[in-house]
């Protein structure tokens, strides 16, 4: 089968596409035969070596691809799914310390599988499989319940993206999200997001209080770390719970604690590939439930021939897009 591999961490220029051989689903794996391997930031950051340094060392040679969307080829001893089902899927080893979804075919965990809903591409799926649970378990995180208000910083990326639907379509009082682009700011508001701050033109909390009605939210769903989280922290409300769930804006912050003090907040780190099945499994069918119901849609990009794998991979990287972006085979 058609695969791409990389033997070093050195940038796309490492990528390779290559036969090998067809992987066979053992134990409590699944066989997928791939429709769609996502491009993700996870995966620019393996590919370019990028990844903390406490974190567990890249499997070389390896097939790169953390998420993807296929259908079914050997269902295994999965008794939820079955043979011609489309499915979705990610989590922590794919790609990086087991072989991933930038091949024709993938073996998965049962449990890190889920049935796509009709309502949503494979494409779309690609990058929702991972997105969605991380924003609905962070939100779970945070105390999130009908009523609350949220903040969601990142409109445009994938968990900003899913925070904010996710958070609206259960009930707050108000989502508010953020984007630094004037363009992204202009694409979010035709995508139906009725509240985005233009950092461009002012700052995280003025832009909050002037939406909130002069105060701050009670949660914050943060996944561009860096500086932004500093901001984030300036615009809670007493009691206020603040997640931290990705560094894509920077690995280190410098924090006012008196904006932590001054309002009992709290700040806690929060990674979806530390959930449990049964907590994989909740959010997977909050996800299918809202989108067939039209609550939530997917946002999609742009999809790449298979064969611009490297491509893609810079696409990412550097045009940020406002949605997901996969592979066709």
């Amino acid at each position: 089968m058609r695969a791409w591999m990389i033997e070093s961490q050195s940038g796309p220029q490492a990528l390779k596409q290559i036969e090998i051989d067809k992987p066979v689903a053992s134990g409590t794996e699944i066989l997928v035969r791939m429709t769609a391997p996502g491009v993700v930031p996870f995966d620019v950051a393996i590919i370019n070596d990028e990844n903390e340094p406490g974190f567990p060392p890249s499997s070389l040679p390896l097939v790169p691809g953390n998420q993807g969307a296929g259908v079914v080829e050997d269902a295994g001893t999965c008794p939820r799914l079955k043979v011609g089902d489309r499915v979705m899927f990610g989590a922590f080893p794919y790609g990086f310390m087991r072989a991933g979804s930038w091949a024709e075919y993938c073996t998965v965990e049962q449990d890190h599988a889920w049935k796509i809903p009709d309502s949503v591409s494979d494409g779309a799926a690609a990058q929702a499989a991972v997105a969605y649970p991380t924003a609905y378990r962070a939100l779970v995180e945070a105390g999130f319940a009908a009523g609350k208000t949220v903040l969601a910083p990142g409109i445009g990326g994938s968990v900003g993206n899913a925070a904010y639907q996710l958070a609206r379509a259960l009930g707050a009082a108000k989502v508010i999200g953020t984007t630094s682009s004037s363009a992204k700011a202009e694409q979010a508001r035709a995508a139906g997001f009725e509240n985005v701050i233009n950092l461009s033109r002012q700052s995280m909390v003025e832009g909050v209080h002037a939406m909130n009605g002069g105060e701050g939210v009670d949660i914050v769903i943060d996944s561009l770390g860096g500086q932004v989280l500093a901001e984030t922290a300036k615009c809670i409300k007493r009691y206020s719970k603040i997640i931290c769930l990705g560094f894509a804006a920077g690995r280190q912050s410098t924090i006012s604690l008196a904006d932590l003090i001054l309002h009992r907040g709290s700040i806690q780190g929060y990674g979806v590939y530390t959930c449990t099945p049964a907590e994989w499994a909740d959010a997977w069918t909050v996800f299918t439930r809202l989108a067939d119901e039209g609550s939530i849609k997917p946002l999609f990009d742009r999809s790449f021939p298979f064969d611009r794998a490297p491509e893609a991979l810079e696409y990412v990287a550097k045009a940020r897009p406002f949605g997901g972006v996969a592979l066709t085979m």
